[in-house]
């Protein structure tokens, strides 16, 4: 009786690792997002040079002027918070109200300030982020839209998806999907 316990306890085990790698790749194969010097037109107060939509984290810093915007969005598995340190830097409750009237309305933070990190992991996020001298890097599947500065062409930074090659921020806005499947 006890060597057919353990073998059923020892097959279990086994079988874990099996079911997590069949439920990974059923959910599709995580990317990742990286964005060098980043600047858009209007600074702070301008269009966004990154919109980051992802299940997963995303981590950034900013050496120059910049304003940084994170929601937090409902996820099952989503329980981290977002983390911001820096000596310059200000933060505000803000709300988002989604691309239709009849969807939820979501609170989040406004980092604002120059020289500063932020961190957001182990959720569902919307990272918005506005001004220059912006590093970004996130992994997990969603999806990014990308707007460089329309003045500054090839001085405005580099992205790259999914372990592409660095390519110029767009001058107009530009959606890549993040992971597959």
């Amino acid at each position: 009786m006890r060597r057919i316990l353990l073998s059923c306890a020892l097959l279990a085990v086994l079988a874990l690792p099996a079911a997590a790698a069949a439920r990974a790749s059923a959910a599709g194969k995580p990317g990742f997002l990286v964005v060098r010097r980043a600047a858009g037109d209007g600074g702070v107060n301008g269009r966004p040079v990154a919109i980051v939509v992802v299940q997963g984290f995303v981590l950034g810093r900013v050496s120059r002027e910049a304003q940084v915007d994170i929601y937090q969005l409902p996820s099952a598995a989503g329980q981290g918070a977002p983390d911001v340190k820096g000596a310059d830097v200000s933060h505000r409750r803000i709300r988002w109200h989604g691309r239709h009237q009849h969807q939820h309305v979501f609170t989040g933070t406004r980092y604002s300030g120059s020289n500063f990190r932020f961190r957001a992991i182990g959720g569902y996020y919307r990272v918005v982020v506005r001004g220059s001298g912006v590093y970004l890097f996130a992994g997990g599947r969603g999806h990014v839209t990308l707007r460089g500065s329309s003045v500054y062409r090839h001085k405005d930074g580099t992205y790259s998806v999914n372990a592409g090659a660095p390519r110029s921020l767009p001058e107009r806005p530009v959606k890549r999907k993040i992971g597959r499947g």
